[in-house]
């Protein structure tokens, strides 16, 4: 990614919109955005047009358009927060995105605290050629390598890996048979969790937080009762950065033994596998 835009502070914020979103748009490079080169007008784009962040983030094109010429708006937090996931921002850019459409900074990221045993946790997710990360009981993830976040790049201010599938809707594009493959086994797994940890109040937070922000999840939590205790040998299809089309990828989850409750996740390419047999 590009070092941050800058232009002059005394600029009015509708001119500063105008000035940064089409920049921090042009500068994306098709290949990074999941799912856009496989999509409408194919292979060799040359940059990431309006119409797509509008069609990623679910609202009009012309809704997106106001925003980047900073025509004033009632611009949702969600809304924005979906904006600065699809245009791959620093969590620094998101903050001015959020100051000068809204009028104040976003809040800030769950701290999650990552003590010294779990120093050779991370050189192991770090070693990992494929995304990898560890969560805890809440999935907040404490840390990730640096493929987990090209794959997923709203981790750097939304560490929670439960809330994007559900409250993002460029979700619904990256992760292929959303409801089949993904939403309905990651509500289970959220069902089982609650009713083994009925005290974590993290836990039931981000269970709320699902229900309430999205009502397919709403729809699929009442019409069924469904438990899934882990993915572990799962395989889904996803679109990832830089792979024009579908991709097969086996959910590997690991526990550990120092701190219970906590999750080593790696999300491995099946044909990266085949080619290492």
């Amino acid at each position: 990614m590009e070092p941050t835009i800058l232009i002059p502070a005394n600029s009015a914020p509708g001119e500063q919109l105008h000035e940064l979103l089409p920049k921090w748009r042009l500068r994306l490079d098709p290949n990074s955005v999941p799912g856009l080169v496989h999509g409408r007008n194919g292979k060799n784009r040359k940059y990431v047009t309006q119409e797509d962040v509008a069609h990623r983030v679910g609202f009009s094109t012309r809704w997106y358009a106001n925003l980047e010429r900073g025509v004033k708006g009632a611009y949702s937090l969600s809304f924005l927060d979906e904006v600065a996931s699809i245009l791959q921002l620093s969590a620094e850019e998101r903050a001015v995105l959020y100051m000068l459409a809204a009028g104040h900074e976003p809040e800030p990221p769950r701290a999650v605290p990552v003590g010294p045993q779990f120093e050779a946790l991370r050189a192991i997710v770090d070693a990992q050629p494929w995304p990898a990360y560890v969560s805890d009981d809440a999935w907040d993830c404490l840390f990730s390598n640096e493929d987990h976040l090209r794959w997923f790049p709203h981790l750097r201010y939304e560490p929670n890996i439960m809330l994007w599938p559900f409250l993002y809707k460029e979700s619904r594009i990256q992760l292929i048979n959303w409801e089949r493959d993904w939403a309905r086994p990651m509500l289970a797994q959220l069902r089982a969790a609650s009713a083994r940890h009925p005290d974590n109040a993290r836990l039931q937070e981000i269970i709320q937080r699902i229900l309430t922000g999205s009502p397919d999840a709403r729809r699929i939590w009442d019409e069924k009762a469904e438990v899934h205790l882990h993915p572990d040998g799962d395989r889904r299809l996803m679109h990832v950065p830089y792979f024009s089309g579908p991709r097969e990828i086996e959910i590997v989850a690991l526990t550990t033994l120092r701190a219970l409750g906590f999750r080593v996740m790696m999300l491995i390419p099946v044909d990266e596998m085949r080619a290492r047999s």
